[in-house]
């Protein structure tokens, strides 16, 4: 079977506290967009899970998140002589802020739940996403949710309006571990952007969510491609633009097609683009 790992945006990323453990506690808005991962799931006849990937850069053994989910699947159903092989070709780029391996993990969840006929609620796997990574729940779903805790308290909420969306991945990248070890040099949050976006998500005012676009890791690591290029997008006609994530991918938003793919032939240059939409959930 064939199934779509659907990447995302951070329209808020509050880091609201630190628990005892060393996990970093966040409010945060997040809405999926149509940028995504091709995988590929069949059964084997070797047991275990069997993993491939069209960028030799990525790790294909447990160092995988989607390697992972499937792991637990199994494990989770007892059925663990089943043979699952698994191929998964890229395109949400890597160090991106993007969720690309969260959205990989969480297609491999449905996609098992479907193949095998196991019929498991979207909060069951949604518990065995969180075992993966505290993002992987909310790709589980999509759509647009307020994250909470670590990241993996999912609560829906209304998408975003129909709009374009233009993403730009510099050369540049961040890997989550570095971005939060500069994160904690600086004070939490002092301001809370999530409450005003939810308000402004409620109401369906896209010109409000584009200027309460807000995250801490932009305020705090302040990486020189990611500021060019939020300027860039400004200056192309955006309604707000920000950095997605820990980063370094940066999205601006637009009212029509057209002032996207103009925004994307002024940004030529700056990084690998693409062109999306908000979607709804999965």
């Amino acid at each position: 079977m064939k199934i779509k790992a659907y990447g995302k945006i951070n329209l808020t990323l509050d880091v609201v506290g630190r628990r005892k453990d060393g996990y970093h506690l966040l409010d945060t808005v997040m809405q999926t967009i149509s940028i995504w991962d091709e995988l590929e799931i069949q059964h084997s006849r070797q047991p275990g899970v069997h993993l491939q990937c069209n960028k030799d850069s990525l790790p294909t053994d447990s160092k995988n998140t989607a390697f992972r989910a499937a792991k637990f699947f199994l494990e989770d159903r007892g059925l663990e002589n089943e043979g699952v092989y698994i191929f998964i070709k890229k395109h949400l780029p890597s160090r991106s802020g993007m969720g690309g391996g969260s959205a990989d993990a969480a297609a491999v969840l449905r996609g098992l739940n479907e193949m095998y006929g196991t019929g498991l609620s979207a909060d069951k796997l949604m518990e065995l996403g969180e075992k993966v990574g505290a993002d992987v729940p909310f790709c589980v779903v999509g759509g647009a949710a307020r994250c909470t805790g670590v990241g993996a308290d999912v609560e829906p909420i209304e998408p975003m309006p129909q709009c374009w969306l233009v993403v730009c991945k510099p050369p540049t990248g961040m890997s989550t571990p570095r971005a939060y070890s500069l994160l904690d040099q600086y004070p939490l949050s002092s301001t809370q952007a999530t409450p005003r976006m939810l308000e402004a998500m409620a109401a369906g005012n896209l010109k409000r969510i584009g200027k309460g676009l807000a995250n801490r890791f932009d305020e705090t690591i302040r990486m020189a491609p990611v500021r060019a290029l939020k300027r860039a997008m400004m200056d192309a006609g955006a309604l707000g633009s920000m950095m997605t994530g820990s980063g370094s991918s940066v999205y601006g938003i637009f009212e029509t097609e057209q002032r996207a793919r103009e925004a994307m032939e002024q940004l030529a240059g700056m990084g690998k683009l693409f062109l999306a939409q908000p979607c709804t959930g999965l």
